[in-house]
């Protein structure tokens, strides 16, 4: 029996290894909600060995700027004056998110408060050509509610009441916007309010900057802020991921029109894209036309941006545009 008993002491030891080893690696299901767990998010299926995606080089756009990035392997595959700071109107809201998801997470906010309506945030939301929501002052409103106005619709009163409630005022809030560019290396961003308006449209109420100031931010550094929050929370995909939402008993649509299952829109073509669930679209007439584009396709996740189109409809089929010459080098 001596003969065996080195063979069985080193198969015990393997059969220990293995478990131990599967205790290490096997951590059970993953939360979505909490920011120590949520890296997953950028776990694609593995691609085949030897295969990988050739940046594009034969895509033209109109757009004064674009940027495309392979979110889980943090590659770069289009680029076009990347770095150039422009104006991108309500694109800009995705910092404003950002900061709001953070204050939830830090207890300072929680999605069932009861928000009040200054009198800055109702008079933007009643202002013609800049409000989606109108808002009430005789009314509190969840925070959650609001959030769902920012996020899906744009909702620039909503927004305005969000920034409020987390730093105290707007200025309090677009001081905190430009710390946390800063902290995360936008170094072509800068920030005057949480909406992405120009300070003009805003009258009497901006308190950063000149009158004439708006919002700028680079295609890269959307593209990074978007791979940012959507790392740290990616449950809001569950929200901008919806064709529409309802609030007051009021139905309003997603102003992303690539979405799978979006209304028909006036556009006269179909712009939506299956994998498609965000992000953000933006418009000044300062700005043009832009959006922040989020797409599953073949389980690789990107994210792409469109600044500056002529066109409500060039910044979808522009995004669209990237997106097809991506699945075809995937086919």
């Amino acid at each position: 029996m001596k003969q065996f008993k080195v063979p069985l002491i080193l198969a015990c030891l393997l059969l220990l290894t293995a478990c131990t080893g599967n205790a290490l690696f096997d951590r059970g299901p993953l939360k979505m909600t909490s920011q120590s767990d949520s890296a997953h998010f950028f776990h694609s299926k593995e691609l085949p060995n030897g295969f990988f995606l050739k940046p594009l080089s034969d895509v033209e756009l109109k757009s004064r700027a674009a940027f495309l990035i392979d979110a889980d392997r943090d590659r770069v595959l289009f680029d076009k004056n990347s770095h150039e700071s422009l104006g991108v109107a309500s694109m800009s809201k995705i910092m404003s998110e950002l900061l709001v998801l953070e204050a939830i997470d830090e207890g300072m906010l929680d999605w069932d408060d009861a928000i009040d309506i200054s009198d800055y945030a109702y008079t933007i939301s009643h202002q013609p050509g800049f409000a989606s929501i109108e808002l009430k002052q005789d009314e509190r409103y969840l925070v959650r509610d609001l959030f769902h106005g920012m996020a899906i619709t744009s909702a620039n009163g909503a927004t305005i009441a969000l920034a409020e409630a987390v730093a105290g005022s707007e200025k309090e809030f677009v001081a905190l916007m430009n710390e946390k560019a800063e902290l995360l290396g936008l170094a072509d961003s800068h920030f005057v309010n949480s909406t992405g308006l120009t300070n003009h449209d805003l009258q009497d109420n901006h308190t950063t900057g000149s009158v004439d100031d708006y919002n700028e931010m680079s295609a890269h550094d959307l593209a990074e802020l978007a791979k940012y929050t959507l790392h740290h929370y990616p449950d809001l995909l569950d929200m901008t991921r919806l064709p529409e939402f309802d609030i007051e008993d009021k139905t309003f649509d997603n102003s992303n029109w690539m979405l799978p299952g979006a209304k028909e829109n006036f556009l006269g073509v179909d712009v939506t894209y299956d994998g498609v669930d965000g992000l953000k679209t933006g418009y000044t007439s300062d700005a043009g036309y832009g959006f922040t584009g989020t797409v599953q396709i073949d389980g690789t996740r990107f994210i792409s941006v469109v600044i500056g189109t002529e066109g409500f409809d060039e910044r979808f089929i522009e995004t669209g545009k990237l997106y097809e010459a991506i699945a075809e080098q995937m086919d």
